[in-house]
Protein backbone atom coordinates (compact mmCIF):
# COMPACT_ATOMS: atom_id res chain seq x y z
CA UNK A 1 0.00 0.00 0.00
CA UNK A 2 1.33 3.42 -0.92
CA UNK A 3 0.88 6.01 1.81
CA UNK A 4 0.94 9.65 0.74
CA UNK A 5 1.77 12.76 2.69
CA UNK A 6 0.57 16.09 1.29
CA UNK A 7 2.02 19.24 2.91
CA UNK A 8 -0.72 21.84 3.41
CA UNK A 9 -1.88 24.24 6.14
CA UNK A 10 -5.54 24.11 5.08
CA UNK A 11 -7.83 21.34 6.30
CA UNK A 12 -11.43 20.26 5.89
CA UNK A 13 -13.93 18.23 7.88
CA UNK A 14 -13.31 14.45 7.83
CA UNK A 15 -9.90 14.92 6.24
CA UNK A 16 -7.25 12.47 7.48
CA UNK A 17 -4.06 14.06 8.82
CA UNK A 18 -0.80 12.70 10.18
CA UNK A 19 -0.99 11.70 13.89
CA UNK A 20 1.42 14.32 15.25
CA UNK A 21 1.17 12.98 18.81
CA UNK A 22 3.02 9.86 17.62
CA UNK A 23 5.98 11.84 16.27
CA UNK A 24 6.71 14.59 18.80
CA UNK A 25 10.42 14.72 17.95
CA UNK A 26 9.43 15.51 14.37
CA UNK A 27 7.68 18.76 15.26
CA UNK A 28 9.39 21.41 13.16
CA UNK A 29 8.84 25.11 12.45
CA UNK A 30 5.83 24.41 10.23
CA UNK A 31 3.99 22.54 12.98
CA UNK A 32 4.89 25.17 15.60
CA UNK A 33 3.54 27.82 13.23
CA UNK A 34 0.25 25.89 13.15
CA UNK A 35 0.14 25.91 16.97
CA UNK A 36 0.88 29.63 17.13
CA UNK A 37 -2.05 30.30 14.79
CA UNK A 38 -4.46 28.09 16.75
CA UNK A 39 -6.85 30.71 18.13
CA UNK A 40 -8.62 28.36 20.56
CA UNK A 41 -5.34 27.18 22.06
CA UNK A 42 -3.73 30.61 22.23
CA UNK A 43 -6.67 32.40 23.84
CA UNK A 44 -7.21 29.76 26.54
CA UNK A 45 -3.54 29.46 27.53
CA UNK A 46 -2.91 33.20 27.49
CA UNK A 47 -5.78 33.90 29.89
CA UNK A 48 -4.91 30.92 32.11
CA UNK A 49 -1.27 32.06 32.42
CA UNK A 50 -2.38 35.61 33.14
CA UNK A 51 -4.47 34.28 36.02
CA UNK A 52 -1.99 31.72 37.36
CA UNK A 53 1.30 33.67 37.37
CA UNK A 54 1.97 36.19 40.11
CA UNK A 55 4.79 38.77 40.39
CA UNK A 56 8.00 37.10 41.54
CA UNK A 57 6.93 33.53 40.70
CA UNK A 58 9.52 31.09 39.38
CA UNK A 59 8.02 29.12 36.49
CA UNK A 60 8.90 26.02 34.47
CA UNK A 61 7.58 25.85 30.89
CA UNK A 62 7.96 22.14 30.13
CA UNK A 63 8.12 21.62 26.37
CA UNK A 64 8.56 25.33 25.75
CA UNK A 65 8.68 25.06 21.94
CA UNK A 66 8.94 28.54 20.45
CA UNK A 67 8.57 30.11 23.89
CA UNK A 68 5.19 31.81 23.63
CA UNK A 69 3.92 30.44 26.99
CA UNK A 70 7.18 31.47 28.65
CA UNK A 71 6.80 34.95 27.16
CA UNK A 72 3.28 35.30 28.59
CA UNK A 73 4.50 34.15 32.01
CA UNK A 74 7.30 36.72 31.97
CA UNK A 75 4.91 39.44 30.81
CA UNK A 76 2.79 38.50 33.84
CA UNK A 77 5.88 39.45 35.91
CA UNK A 78 7.30 36.03 36.69
CA UNK A 79 10.75 36.36 38.23
CA UNK A 80 12.24 33.64 36.04
CA UNK A 81 11.05 31.04 33.53
CA UNK A 82 12.95 27.84 32.79
CA UNK A 83 12.10 26.54 29.33
CA UNK A 84 12.83 22.85 28.75
CA UNK A 85 12.79 21.78 25.10
CA UNK A 86 14.26 18.62 23.54
CA UNK A 87 14.58 20.13 20.01
CA UNK A 88 17.56 22.49 20.06
CA UNK A 89 16.57 24.20 16.80
CA UNK A 90 13.11 25.05 18.15
CA UNK A 91 14.65 26.18 21.44
CA UNK A 92 16.77 28.66 19.48
CA UNK A 93 13.52 30.15 18.14
CA UNK A 94 12.32 30.56 21.72
CA UNK A 95 15.54 32.35 22.67
CA UNK A 96 15.15 34.71 19.71
CA UNK A 97 11.49 35.36 20.61
CA UNK A 98 12.31 36.21 24.22
CA UNK A 99 15.30 38.28 23.15
CA UNK A 100 13.20 40.32 20.73
CA UNK A 101 10.65 40.91 23.51
CA UNK A 102 13.39 42.17 25.84
CA UNK A 103 12.90 39.26 28.24
CA UNK A 104 16.01 37.18 27.58
CA UNK A 105 17.59 37.94 30.96
CA UNK A 106 14.74 36.17 32.80
CA UNK A 107 14.37 33.23 30.39
CA UNK A 108 16.56 30.20 31.14
CA UNK A 109 16.61 27.79 28.17
CA UNK A 110 17.32 24.13 28.90
CA UNK A 111 17.91 21.73 25.99
CA UNK A 112 17.09 18.08 26.73
CA UNK A 113 14.49 15.55 27.85
CA UNK A 114 12.87 16.60 31.11
CA UNK A 115 13.71 13.19 32.64
CA UNK A 116 17.42 13.97 32.18
CA UNK A 117 17.27 17.59 33.38
CA UNK A 118 18.17 19.01 36.79
CA UNK A 119 17.15 22.57 37.67
CA UNK A 120 19.09 24.78 40.11
CA UNK A 121 15.95 25.54 42.12
CA UNK A 122 12.38 24.42 42.73
CA UNK A 123 9.64 26.29 40.87
CA UNK A 124 6.28 27.73 41.95
CA UNK A 125 4.38 26.77 38.81
CA UNK A 126 4.77 24.21 36.02
CA UNK A 127 3.15 25.10 32.70
CA UNK A 128 2.86 22.61 29.86
CA UNK A 129 0.76 21.71 26.85
CA UNK A 130 1.93 18.14 26.47
CA UNK A 131 -1.68 17.02 26.07
CA UNK A 132 -2.41 14.53 23.32
CA UNK A 133 -5.66 14.96 21.44
CA UNK A 134 -7.29 12.24 23.51
CA UNK A 135 -5.44 12.88 26.75
CA UNK A 136 -2.27 10.99 27.58
CA UNK A 137 -1.21 9.99 24.06
CA UNK A 138 1.78 12.33 24.37
CA UNK A 139 2.58 10.64 27.72
CA UNK A 140 1.77 13.87 29.58
CA UNK A 141 0.68 12.13 32.79
CA UNK A 142 3.98 10.30 33.31
CA UNK A 143 6.17 13.23 32.18
CA UNK A 144 4.39 15.73 34.41
CA UNK A 145 4.36 13.37 37.41
CA UNK A 146 8.15 13.19 37.17
CA UNK A 147 8.45 16.97 36.76
CA UNK A 148 6.08 17.64 39.65
CA UNK A 149 8.06 15.35 41.95
CA UNK A 150 11.48 16.79 41.11
CA UNK A 151 10.89 20.42 40.11
CA UNK A 152 7.82 21.75 41.95
CA UNK A 153 7.89 23.36 45.37
CA UNK A 154 5.54 21.92 48.04
CA UNK A 155 2.19 23.61 47.47
CA UNK A 156 3.20 24.63 43.94
CA UNK A 157 0.72 24.73 41.05
CA UNK A 158 0.26 22.78 37.84
CA UNK A 159 -1.20 24.23 34.63
CA UNK A 160 -3.23 22.32 33.39
CA UNK A 161 -4.80 20.96 36.55
CA UNK A 162 -6.59 18.04 34.91
CA UNK A 163 -7.46 16.59 31.52
CA UNK A 164 -10.66 14.65 30.79
CA UNK A 165 -10.88 12.29 27.81
CA UNK A 166 -14.08 11.57 25.86
CA UNK A 167 -14.95 9.12 23.08
CA UNK A 168 -17.93 8.79 20.73
CA UNK A 169 -18.72 6.26 17.97
CA UNK A 170 -18.75 7.82 14.51
CA UNK A 171 -19.67 7.02 10.93
CA UNK A 172 -17.17 8.57 8.52
CA UNK A 173 -16.88 6.63 5.28
CA UNK A 174 -14.87 9.55 3.89
CA UNK A 175 -12.13 9.12 6.53
CA UNK A 176 -12.22 5.33 6.19
CA UNK A 177 -11.72 5.51 2.42
CA UNK A 178 -8.74 7.86 2.79
CA UNK A 179 -6.98 5.45 5.16
CA UNK A 180 -7.82 2.52 2.89
CA UNK A 181 -6.39 4.43 -0.08
CA UNK A 182 -3.28 5.53 1.80
CA UNK A 183 -4.08 9.24 1.78
CA UNK A 184 -2.73 11.15 4.79
CA UNK A 185 -2.05 14.89 4.83
CA UNK A 186 0.48 16.75 6.95
CA UNK A 187 1.47 20.33 7.74
CA UNK A 188 5.12 19.34 7.48
CA UNK A 189 7.27 17.69 4.83
CA UNK A 190 9.20 15.91 7.60
CA UNK A 191 6.17 13.80 8.52
CA UNK A 192 5.81 10.53 6.65
CA UNK A 193 3.17 7.99 7.69
CA UNK A 194 4.94 5.06 6.03
CA UNK A 195 8.13 5.75 7.99
CA UNK A 196 6.15 6.23 11.19
CA UNK A 197 4.51 2.82 10.78
CA UNK A 198 7.94 1.28 10.22
CA UNK A 199 9.31 2.89 13.40
CA UNK A 200 6.34 1.64 15.39
CA UNK A 201 6.69 -1.86 13.99
CA UNK A 202 3.23 -1.77 12.36
CA UNK A 203 2.09 -3.02 8.97
CA UNK A 204 -1.55 -1.95 9.06
CA UNK A 205 -2.47 1.77 8.78
CA UNK A 206 -5.66 0.95 10.72
CA UNK A 207 -3.55 0.20 13.80
CA UNK A 208 -2.80 3.89 14.44
CA UNK A 209 -5.09 6.81 15.21
CA UNK A 210 -5.22 9.93 13.03
CA UNK A 211 -5.91 13.64 13.38
CA UNK A 212 -9.37 14.20 11.89
CA UNK A 213 -12.02 16.84 12.57
CA UNK A 214 -15.17 14.72 12.79
CA UNK A 215 -18.38 16.80 12.84
CA UNK A 216 -21.23 16.10 15.25
CA UNK A 217 -23.47 14.95 12.38
CA UNK A 218 -21.26 11.86 12.07
CA UNK A 219 -21.80 10.82 15.71
CA UNK A 220 -23.67 7.54 16.18
CA UNK A 221 -24.33 8.19 19.86
CA UNK A 222 -23.64 10.52 22.76
CA UNK A 223 -20.02 11.12 23.87
CA UNK A 224 -18.92 9.30 27.03
CA UNK A 225 -16.32 10.34 29.56
CA UNK A 226 -13.48 7.82 29.47
CA UNK A 227 -10.83 8.95 31.94
CA UNK A 228 -9.77 11.91 34.07
CA UNK A 229 -6.05 12.64 34.33
CA UNK A 230 -5.38 14.56 37.54
CA UNK A 231 -2.02 16.21 36.85
CA UNK A 232 -1.57 16.98 40.55
CA UNK A 233 -2.00 13.37 41.66
CA UNK A 234 0.84 11.19 42.91
CA UNK A 235 -0.27 7.95 41.28
CA UNK A 236 0.22 7.44 37.55
CA UNK A 237 -1.31 4.46 35.72
CA UNK A 238 0.75 3.96 32.58
CA UNK A 239 -1.22 0.86 31.53
CA UNK A 240 -4.97 0.52 31.75
CA UNK A 241 -8.13 -0.65 30.00
CA UNK A 242 -11.24 1.39 29.29
CA UNK A 243 -14.63 -0.17 28.51
CA UNK A 244 -17.36 2.18 27.29
CA UNK A 245 -20.89 1.42 26.08
CA UNK A 246 -22.89 3.69 23.80
CA UNK A 247 -26.49 3.47 22.61
CA UNK A 248 -26.70 4.05 18.86
CA UNK A 249 -28.85 7.13 18.21
CA UNK A 250 -28.87 6.66 14.44
CA UNK A 251 -28.34 3.84 11.95
CA UNK A 252 -25.23 3.70 9.79
CA UNK A 253 -21.82 2.11 9.32
CA UNK A 254 -19.62 2.38 12.42
CA UNK A 255 -16.17 3.27 11.02
CA UNK A 256 -14.38 4.15 14.25
CA UNK A 257 -14.34 6.36 17.33
CA UNK A 258 -13.65 10.04 17.83
CA UNK A 259 -11.56 11.00 20.84
CA UNK A 260 -11.00 14.44 22.32
CA UNK A 261 -10.17 16.18 25.59
CA UNK A 262 -11.45 18.95 27.80
CA UNK A 263 -8.65 20.43 29.93
CA UNK A 264 -9.08 22.52 33.06
CA UNK A 265 -6.09 24.81 32.65
CA UNK A 266 -7.09 26.55 35.89
CA UNK A 267 -10.25 26.30 37.96
CA UNK A 268 -11.68 29.14 35.84
CA UNK A 269 -10.26 28.49 32.34
CA UNK A 270 -11.28 25.43 30.34
CA UNK A 271 -9.93 24.33 26.95
CA UNK A 272 -12.42 22.20 25.00
CA UNK A 273 -11.34 20.78 21.62
CA UNK A 274 -14.58 18.88 20.90
CA UNK A 275 -15.97 21.42 18.41
CA UNK A 276 -15.99 21.07 14.63
CA UNK A 277 -16.98 24.57 13.43
CA UNK A 278 -13.96 25.31 11.25
CA UNK A 279 -15.27 28.54 9.76
CA UNK A 280 -15.91 30.14 13.17
CA UNK A 281 -12.59 28.78 14.53
CA UNK A 282 -14.41 26.98 17.33
CA UNK A 283 -12.17 23.94 16.89
CA UNK A 284 -8.46 23.53 17.49
CA UNK A 285 -6.16 23.69 14.47
CA UNK A 286 -3.28 21.88 16.18
CA UNK A 287 -5.35 19.52 18.39
CA UNK A 288 -7.61 18.00 15.78
CA UNK A 289 -9.79 15.16 17.06
CA UNK A 290 -8.24 11.72 17.41
CA UNK A 291 -9.85 9.27 15.00
CA UNK A 292 -9.49 5.60 15.98
CA UNK A 293 -10.47 3.70 12.82
CA UNK A 294 -11.89 0.22 12.35
CA UNK A 295 -10.55 -1.75 9.41
CA UNK A 296 -14.00 -3.19 8.67
CA UNK A 297 -17.01 -0.90 9.23
CA UNK A 298 -19.87 -2.43 11.23
CA UNK A 299 -23.49 -1.73 10.27
CA UNK A 300 -25.47 -0.61 13.33
CA UNK A 301 -29.17 0.03 13.92
CA UNK A 302 -30.69 2.67 16.18
CA UNK A 303 -30.92 1.51 19.76
CA UNK A 304 -28.22 -1.16 19.65
CA UNK A 305 -25.36 -1.06 22.15
CA UNK A 306 -21.89 -0.25 20.83
CA UNK A 307 -18.94 -1.19 23.05
CA UNK A 308 -15.47 0.34 22.83
CA UNK A 309 -12.55 -1.40 24.50
CA UNK A 310 -9.36 0.67 24.59
CA UNK A 311 -6.14 -0.60 26.11
CA UNK A 312 -2.94 1.27 26.82
CA UNK A 313 -0.02 -1.12 27.16
CA UNK A 314 3.71 -0.77 27.57
CA UNK A 315 5.84 -1.72 24.59
CA UNK A 316 7.96 -4.77 25.32
CA UNK A 317 10.22 -3.92 22.38
CA UNK A 318 12.31 -1.05 23.80
CA UNK A 319 13.82 -0.33 20.37
CA UNK A 320 10.50 0.99 19.06
CA UNK A 321 9.74 4.71 18.84
CA UNK A 322 7.01 4.73 21.49
CA UNK A 323 7.18 3.28 25.01
CA UNK A 324 3.46 2.52 24.98
CA UNK A 325 0.82 1.36 22.55
CA UNK A 326 -2.96 1.71 22.22
CA UNK A 327 -5.23 -1.08 21.06
CA UNK A 328 -8.95 -0.69 20.45
CA UNK A 329 -11.87 -2.78 19.24
CA UNK A 330 -15.61 -2.40 18.79
CA UNK A 331 -18.36 -4.94 19.49
CA UNK A 332 -22.15 -4.77 19.29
Amino acid sequence: MKLLTTPSMRYELEEVWFPCSLDILGWDEEFHELMLNDQLRMAAYREAIRQAVWPGAVVLDLGTGTGVLAQWALEARAKRVYGIEVNHKILELAERRLGAAGLADRFKPVNGLSYDVELPEKVDLIISELIGNFGDNEDCHRILADARGRFLKPGGLMLPLRVTTFFVPVSSLMAHEQILSGVCKSVSRTHDLRKLLERLGLDDPFDVYYDVIVPERRHLGAPRKARVFDLGADRVDTTYRIDLSFTASAPGPLTGFKGYFIADLTEQIRLDISGSDIESRLTSDSWKHAYLPLRRPIDVRSGVSIKLTLERKANEDKSLASTFRYRWQATL
